[in-house]
């Protein structure tokens, strides 16, 4: 991702407009318009990343506007928050249909308004991630087909090398569908998804197995999660998921991934990693949500995680594997919570 975000700010109001430059903080490149015309526009000059868009504008919806953003940057990443002043189930619907990552009610404060745009950019470079990955395995089948047509010069058996060829290709294109398909994201973690996470867990295996490397996971669980619930409220529940994600995030390896497992669970996947390489990592991202603070409307607190690790063996298969790991992290809940086992 760019060292600079390009940041596209759509409201109506002049004077909203200006208090959101004031919130965002440096290393944007901020570029702010009042209609859907000019938000279109600016699109189309200007590679935009980022877009924080309200539903009502003076010439349309911001639904239609997000939906026309998303198909002209189909090849590309892009995040859209919409924002708007109230929100119904209708509302919601058309939220989802047209698209956006994510949303916001107005007015909203400066943090909340940071922490839903950080979220964007880890958003935005997991997208960024996943495109480049696409990439490579586009490369990679057209240099097959180059190696394969000097193969057919050379072979004899001209049907069984073209056989060979053909079937390596469908392998490389089926990895990109998955990888394409694959996008999605956890809006509250900025994680993968569940989907995208058990689709990620297929290919790792996969590769470990053909490519005869290691492969080593992290089930993470929020300790006492429903206490958090409880006694700051769902909210401060909700905070706790995404500055869980974010620390997460900042933890791993360039070549790791994560994804929200379900509720307060997480899952890393470590590719090429040893189980004691696993245990470093998992330390490393234990100690420091330990140390993190979760704020939310002034209040503010910590949580601890419970970690498990495990290294996949040979001939395992996704399930049994993710299953020790998650045996793992229960061991260290039942060894007193907010520790690493294996």
């Amino acid at each position: 991702m760019e060292s600079q975000v390009r940041l596209l700010l759509v409201d109506e109001s002049p004077a909203f407009l200006s208090e959101l430059k004031s919130m965002v903080e440096p290393g944007f490149l901020v570029h702010s318009v009042e209609t859907a015309a000019q938000a279109m526009d600016m699109a189309e000059r200007v590679a935009v990343s980022v877009v924080f868009l309200d539903i009502a504008l003076p010439d349309g919806e911001g639904y239609d506007v997000c939906a026309q953003l998303k198909k002209l940057y189909s090849m590309r990443p892009l995040q859209i928050v919409l924002m708007s002043s109230s929100v119904g189930d209708k509302q919601l619907e058309k939220i989802m249909v047209a698209g956006a990552d994510d949303f916001i009610t107005k007015p909203f404060e400066t943090l909340e308004f940071q922490l839903r745009l950080k979220a964007a950019t880890i958003r935005l470079a997991a997208q960024e991630r996943l495109v480049a990955e696409r990439d490579f395995y586009r490369r990679a089948v057209h240099q097959e087909e180059a190696l394969s047509s000097k193969l057919l010069d050379r072979q004899m058996n001209l049907k069984e090398a073209l056989a060979v060829a053909t079937e390596k290709k469908k392998v490389l294109e089926t990895e990109d569908k998955k990888l394409a398909a694959g996008a999605r994201l956890d809006v509250l973690s900025g994680l993968l998804s569940r989907q995208s996470l058990a689709s990620r867990i297929e290919l790792e295996v996969r590769k470990t197995s053909e490519l005869d490397v290691t492969l080593s996971g992290l089930m993470i669980d929020l300790d006492r999660f429903k206490s958090v619930n409880d006694t700051w409220g769902n909210l401060a529940g909700d905070e706790a998921i995404r500055t869980t994600g974010d620390a997460i995030h900042t933890c791993l390896r360039t070549e790791d991934y994560a994804g929200r497992y379900g509720g307060e669970e997480f899952f890393v996947l470590l590719p090429g990693a040893t189980l004691d390489v696993a245990l470093t990592v998992a330390e490393r991202i234990r100690s420091f949500i330990e140390m993190t603070s979760v704020k939310r409307e002034g209040k503010t607190f910590s949580v601890t995680v419970s970690i498990g690790a495990a290294e996949l063996r040979k001939s395992e298969s996704p399930g049994e594997w993710v299953a020790r790991v998650d045996l793992a992290m229960y061991r260290a809940k039942q060894l007193g919570r907010n520790r690493v086992e294996a």
